[in-house]
């Protein structure tokens, strides 16, 4: 379990971080995650399902 660990904590710290863009048309959202390779897909999924709310058009 410790060497797991370890190997773990060597593994997210040679790992370079990655960089992930989003923008919704719709509503404007930007998103810019920079991250670990194994955090940026989850991070990356929640702006992918957000509620969209579009800006109210002018007449």
């Amino acid at each position: 379990m410790l060497a797991e660990r370890i190997r773990q904590a060597f593994t997210r710290l040679t790992t370079p971080m990655q960089t992930a863009t989003y923008k919704c048309h719709k509503c404007g959202l930007s998103v810019k995650i920079t991250n670990y390779p194994d955090r940026i897909e989850p991070l990356l999924d929640l702006a992918l399902t957000h509620r969209c709310k579009p800006p109210a058009k002018t007449l």
